[in-house]
């Protein structure tokens, strides 16, 4: 059965922004899974990854933000409880004090190289995400009559932007 392209723009919709499984986005639009799996192949062939897009979208998420603050934060006091324990032990031998600093400097550069990895791309499609928000209540505040034409052209701009690299 062959779907419209607002169809396929619904679908997307459903799954990026309002975080709906895409069992659930298949059966609210009545598209089979199968369909929904190809839609999302075929977008990301084109550059624009559903998956990236939603976690974007979650990442401009006040509790996605809280609890990667709160991980780097935890870490970091272990990290700081580890060296005091290292400064107090009294029967460390130097060989010993130097393989654990040399752990724990590895450990502390890969946890601040996956968050700088991790935010990147993600921060890029959240700020887009955000300026698209704050435009789309920006003009409902100060040129109501234009919205809906607007919203027909945001949801695709929006696809547009995921594909910029």
């Amino acid at each position: 059965m062959a779907h419209a392209s607002e169809k396929r723009t619904q679908l997307r919709g459903l799954f990026v922004y309002q975080r709906m499984a895409l069992e659930a986005a298949c059966k609210k639009l009545a598209v089979p899974r199968s369909t929904a799996n190809r839609w999302k192949a075929e977008a990301a062939e084109q550059g624009d990854d559903w998956d990236t897009a939603r976690a974007a979208i979650g990442l401009g998420d006040e509790n996605f933000s809280s609890l990667s603050k709160k991980l780097l934060e935890d870490y970091l006091l272990q990290h700081q409880a580890t060296m005091d324990l290292l400064r107090e032990a009294k029967d460390m031998g130097p060989r010993d004090r130097a393989d654990t600093l040399a752990s724990m400097s590895d450990s502390f550069n890969k946890t601040m190289n996956s968050f700088k990895r991790l935010a990147p791309e993600l921060n890029k499609q959240a700020v887009q995400l955000d300026v698209l928000q704050r435009f789309a209540t920006f003009a409902q505040t100060r040129f109501p009559k234009n919205v809906p034409a607007l919203l027909e052209m945001l949801e695709p701009f929006g696809e547009e932007l995921a594909k910029v690299r």
